[in-house]
């Protein structure tokens, strides 16, 4: 199975979603244990891909700095809170653009250059070989069913299902391939074109992004985005999923569903907080964490959790 099909198929068949106690964030499980996902120690590292990729102007690196490493560097920051123990260790730029079991075991944030069925020949073996994981080849995002373009990131936990104990974690933002600029980026039932156009900075009356490459305006928040991401990578959930996500769990950082100019997510509501608190307690507090399970107990599970657009109806 490709292994955007099979993360497709995991999320629905390897995660339960388990509720925390008087509240609405919602722990990561496995539905066959039970057992809540976390990381055995609160000490966490991560990297980021330094593939090339295509910003818009706002996110591309200059003179003055890198807005799209500030902005994925403050994303994971943002989870650090004082009533837990959590830390969050940038390890820098790494030449590395495989996730998952076929990556290197670092917890990696990738940027994908656009989806793998649009940028590659329709005659590429990787396509058609269900053991072969096209994005690790050219860092494009597999798109293997009519839902795969609705994702705008995608995160993937390998861990172990008797103890919870997460190994690797690993997040593809699902970019523009770089083509076509100028051109109309307006998602349709199947996603935009060329990938989603992930943007730094929202200004006060700017206008929304319309064309791949613009600048001056908004469209897909990254901070917004990667913050979100990292709460998977946390083990937390998605507090709601499609009928029963209700206005009110929306300002949620967990909330499912996201739309160009959305910088809701970018600062923890106070449920999340609550889930990282009782995930990662402070000294003291107890501990939520899952431990044990050598490494032969490993399964080879990848539990996806997709942060979607948000289609509004009636408005």
């Amino acid at each position: 199975m490709r292994r955007s099909a099979a993360l497709a198929a995991l999320a629905a068949a390897a995660l339960a979603a388990r509720p925390g106690p008087a509240a609405a964030y919602v722990r990561s499980s496995d539905d066959r244990t039970g057992v809540e996902l976390s990381w055995p120690l609160p000490v966490v590292p991560y990297d980021v891909s330094s593939a090339p990729w295509f910003p818009s102007p706002g996110c591309a690196a200059g003179p003055a700095g890198d807005p799209a490493l500030d902005a994925v560097r403050a994303s994971f920051s943002e989870w650090e809170q004082g009533c837990s123990s959590l830390h969050l260790v940038y390890g820098g730029r790494i030449d590395e653009i495989r996730v998952g079991l076929g990556g290197t075991g670092e917890n990696l944030v990738v940027f994908r250059k656009g989806w793998c069925r649009a940028v590659l020949s329709p005659s590429e073996p990787c396509l058609s070989d269900p053991d072969v994981d096209c994005g690790g080849i050219y860092d494009c995002f597999e798109d293997t069913g009519g839902l795969d373009r609705g994702i705008v990131a995608l995160t993937s936990v390998l861990y172990d299902p008797d103890t919870g104990r997460i190994f690797d974690a690993d997040i593809e933002m699902n970019g523009w391939d770089g083509q076509a600029g100028g051109t109309n980026l307006a998602a349709g039932a199947g996603g935009p074109p060329d990938g989603w156009y992930f943007t730094c900075d929202k200004q006060a009356g700017w206008p929304q992004c319309t064309r791949y490459g613009e600048a001056g305006c908004y469209y897909i928040d990254l901070r917004n985005t990667v913050t979100h991401e990292a709460g998977h990578v946390l083990g937390l959930a998605h507090p709601c999923e499609g009928l029963s996500c209700t206005p009110a769990l929306q300002p949620l950082t967990m909330y499912p569903q996201t739309s160009p100019g959305d910088v809701e997510k970018r600062t923890l509501a106070a449920d999340d907080v609550a889930g990282v608190c009782a995930i990662y307690p402070a000294e003291g507090g107890g501990c939520g964490c899952g431990s044990g399970g050598a490494p032969g107990a490993l399964a080879f599970l990848l539990a996806a959790a997709a942060l979607r657009p948000r289609r509004w109806r009636g408005r």
